[in-house]
């Protein structure tokens, strides 16, 4: 199956509730683990078109839990694939809304889901970095590329709880050529691997 025709097919999954009160779901069936096991196992471009939907209507509460986290990774793995599809046909050039609206399906804060999914972490003062060089705020990098935030409450030893932030690009945003420059400290190039850097107006 070409990746384009599995973009379509994710173009026609319904949306996921996630925010609906539901009550506790009975385990899924035995055809349904098969296929889970075997979307989570295979390329996506080996994936059957036809069970795209099916996959993506999966409750994860109704898996065993050996596979909740990577049915978690393999489903932000497809959207964010289409989220990278859509941005590529809108060119490097964005022009976000001021308050343009943040896909909640592409998104997670589940740190293990977003590394199975393929995202890599980026440090703060690299995101400010693409931000000068590129002229696109965070918002902007929810919005228009796969910029992912994540946040994690550790205890310290004196028991108190703190947060931490994390940040993710997946490593097949255009981004990730930008944040290469930002580690090699050449962001101010104008080009990278050949190809026109991003950039973000409307600020």
């Amino acid at each position: 199956m070409t990746i384009s025709f599995l973009i379509l097919a994710l173009g026609l999954s319904p949306l996921m509730a996630a925010d609906e009160a539901k009550p506790a779901p009975s385990p899924a069936d035995a055809d349904t683990v098969k296929m889970v096991e075997f979307f989570i196992k295979a390329p996506v471009s080996d994936l059957p078109a036809d069970h795209i939907q099916d996959f993506m209507a999966v409750d994860p509460d109704t898996l065993p839990k050996k596979l909740v986290e990577p049915f978690k990774g393999k489903r932000l793995e497809l959207y964010t694939l289409k989220q990278e599809a859509a941005g590529k046909k809108r060119g490097v050039y964005r022009m976000p809304e001021k308050d343009c609206e943040i896909t909640k399906d592409a998104k997670s804060d589940d740190l293990a889901a977003l590394k199975f999914a393929g995202y890599q972490e980026i440090t703060d003062d690299e995101e400010k970095c693409v931000e000068e060089h590129t002229k696109c705020n965070e918002h902007d990098m929810l919005c228009e590329f796969s910029l992912q935030i994540a946040v994690e409450t550790i205890v310290l030893k004196n028991k108190k709880k703190t947060r931490i932030r994390h940040l993710f690009l997946h490593q097949n945003d255009v981004l990730m050529g930008v944040v290469a420059e930002c580690r090699e400290g050449v962001g101010g190039q104008t080009n990278f691997f050949g190809t026109m850097k991003p950039t973000c107006a409307g600020h």
